[in-house]
Order: structure tokens, then C-alpha cells, then sequence
């Protein structure tokens, strides 16, 4: 049996957070592995706004190459529908019913658990990681997780994490005005989207 993290999202683009979350994620609770996996059409975001799926599944493949136990998967692309995570799961443990599944998100993420679809299927599948990235005491996070596990069932576990400041928006942001995020990506990242001007305007 293997523990597999799932990170989940639009990756547009990925960054060092999205890294830092994971690595936190597999040290703390000894996972086998993480699949990064990004979403088609996620359900929360205005899929016309949301990067080409080609270049956001290339700059996850550069991210996690250099790390043994980052997995990219297509897993969700493959899929024409709209992804959501309850289904996804639901058919993860369908084929892969001897390994133990880990979903991990943010504490953004989190406070919006209980407005997503079918949150008692994401609970009965997979083990929520909730990583702390410094925006809200740990206190809280334990108090909405509690919240979620009483009202949902299933298993909510806080994981700590050093505060970085960093979100895909922002990046988009500063990558339209020409400003340099340099330590915002990694470096094959960093690389790829100055070398193909990527998400500059006009």
C-alpha cells in the first residue's frame, strides 16, 4: 500500500508555495508520493480566464521533475467535464483501492470545503491536509477543521508550514507589468516563461 498526496489546481503557474506545501505535506506524513494534478475546468474559476492547459501541465512537468517523489499527472485533463475533486477521488479509489489517499489544499481552500461539491465524498475518500501557510492562526484552522469533521465526517489534519507569500495571481500580476519573479518559481519555471514570454500582455 502507498500513501499518495494529490495536489490539486489550475498550476497558472505553479510556484514555489505549491512545492513547499507538498514537500511539507510528504515530510510530515511520511506520503510515498505526491501527484500534481491540474485541473481542466475547475468549478470554482472562470475556465475562459484560466491559462492554456498545454502550457500549465508543461510548467507542473518542469517543476516536479527533479524531485523523486512529485508525480505529474494528467489524470484530470484527460476528462472533458467539469473536474470535480468529489469525482476524481471517487474513481481513484476505484482503481486504486489498496493505496491510501491524501488530499492536500490550503487554508483558503479549506474555509471553502464546505461550498464545494459533495464534500462528504472528498471526506470518505481521502485524508484532507490542510497546510497553514501563515495567513490564519493554526487555532482556527483546527477549530474550521473540527467544524467540517463534525458536520461531514472523515479525517482533517493541519499541517505548519513557513509563511510564503506567494500566489499564482500575483505572478500573473507582476508578469504583465514586466516585474521580475525570479523568486517566486522554480527555476526550470522561471526559465521556460522568460524564454516564451509567457503571460505578458499584448
Amino acid at each position: 500500500m502507498s500513501k499518495i498526496g494529490i495536489m490539486g489546481g489550475t498550476f497558472d503557474p505553479i510556484h514555489l508555495a505549491h512545492l513547499a506545501m507538498a514537500r511539507s505535506a510528504l515530510c510530515q506524513k511520511n506520503l510515498d508520493q505526491v501527484w500534481f494534478m491540474p485541473s481542466k475546468h475547475p468549478p470554482h474559476k472562470d475556465s475562459s480566464r484560466v491559462s492554456d492547459e498545454k502550457l500549465r501541465s508543461l510548467l507542473v512537468q518542469l517543476a516536479v521533475k527533479e524531485e523523486k517523489e512529485f508525480v505529474y499527472s494528467d489524470y484530470e485533463l484527460k476528462r472533458e467535464e467539469i473536474t470535480y475533486t468529489a469525482k476524481t477521488l471517487t474513481m481513484l479509489r476505484k482503481e486504486y483501492p489498496a493505496d491510501e489517499f491524501f488530499f492536500i489544499l490550503g487554508e483558503d481552500s479549506l474555509a471553502q470545503l464546505d461550498q464545494w461539491y459533495h464534500p462528504e465524498i472528498i471526506l470518505s475518500h481521502a485524508v484532507i491536509l490542510a497546510v497553514n501557510r501563515g495567513n490564519i492562526s493554526l487555532e482556527e484552522m483546527e477549530r474550521q477543521a473540527g467544524t467540517l469533521t463534525d458536520k461531514y465526517g472523515g479525517t482533517i489534519e493541519v499541517i505548519p508550514m513557513k509563511r510564503l507569500d506567494i500566489s499564482s495571481s500575483m505572478i500573473r500580476k507582476k508578469l504583465a507589468a514586466g516585474e521580475d519573479v525570479k523568486d517566486m518559481l522554480p527555476k526550470s519555471v522561471y526559465e521556460y516563461i522568460c524564454t516564451h514570454q509567457c503571460y505578458r500582455v499584448g
